[in-house]
């Protein structure tokens, strides 16, 4: 970034997209010149300075997982992998899979270390959505049913423990039976969602992990027929496809 009034950065599209979104009302994008193409691929014009907190804007994009956005969602983000490779290229649990596994997968959830993990993703989640400049102003967070339909799958209760903590309103959505998980059997599940209420603005989807995007995909259909503009997907981790 020069002395105030252009930001030039090296990124995939689809985190430009995000900037773009976060402060193109502020500047505009445009062509790169030979020589700083050569550096960066995405640039931005400001009349006056840089907006304040830019900075620290793209260094909590350097801690977060920019994902390319599944159909009908406007942008995706997921606190961490759920693996990564070790320097043995094996696979390790990264903290935020050892939240998910210790939680959503505990035998004991009523255990200290369970209990501590969940209190520790929550405060994750509630950190990033306070700090994000788009997440923090939306006006509703709702989550894909599982997919027992039962309204207590454990992507469900946590949104509804987020929403609470951030003090967005969580809006139920709905589906109209139990069906197959969504990792071992996908499906379109771009008309099973139904949203219970109006929605308007910015709507969050929440849920625990990214896997192939239907289950977002989905719910932000939903989300959009009950009258979002746009919808930002959030998951504690994603997952590595093979």
């Amino acid at each position: 970034m020069s002395t105030g009034q252009v930001l030039v950065v090296e990124c995939p599209p689809w985190i430009a997209e995000q900037i773009d979104m976060t402060y193109g009302h502020l500047g505009r994008s445009g062509p790169l010149k030979e020589e700083t193409a050569k550096k960066y691929s995405h640039g931005w014009g400001f009349a006056g300075e840089a907006p304040d907190g830019v900075e620290d804007f793209l260094e909590m994009l350097t801690l977060v997982l920019s994902i390319p956005n599944p159909e009908h969602v406007d942008l995706t983000i997921a606190l961490d992998w759920y693996y990564q490779p070790d320097d043995e290229d094996e696979l390790k649990r990264t903290t935020a899979g050892y939240w998910i596994n210790t939680t959503k997968h505990a035998s004991q959830p009523t255990w200290s270390n369970s209990m501590n993990s969940r209190r520790l993703m929550i405060k994750a989640l509630v950190l990033f959505i306070n700090t994000h400049p788009l997440y923090r102003n939306a006006t509703a967070i709702i989550t894909a049913p599982g997919h027992k339909a039962d309204g207590q799958s454990f992507g469900e209760v946590l949104a509804r423990e987020v929403a609470a903590k951030v003090g967005i309103p969580f809006v139920e959505t709905t589906s109209p039976g139990p069906r197959a998980q969504q990792k071992e059997s996908p499906q379109d599940l771009t008309d099973m969602f139904t949203v219970q209420g109006q929605l308007s603005g910015d709507v969050i989807v929440l849920d625990d992990v990214f896997h192939t995007g239907g289950s977002a995909s989905g719910a932000a259909a939903a989300a959009k027929r009950a009258g979002a503009d746009r919808v930002f997907a959030l998951t504690v981790a994603r997952t590595i496809r093979r």
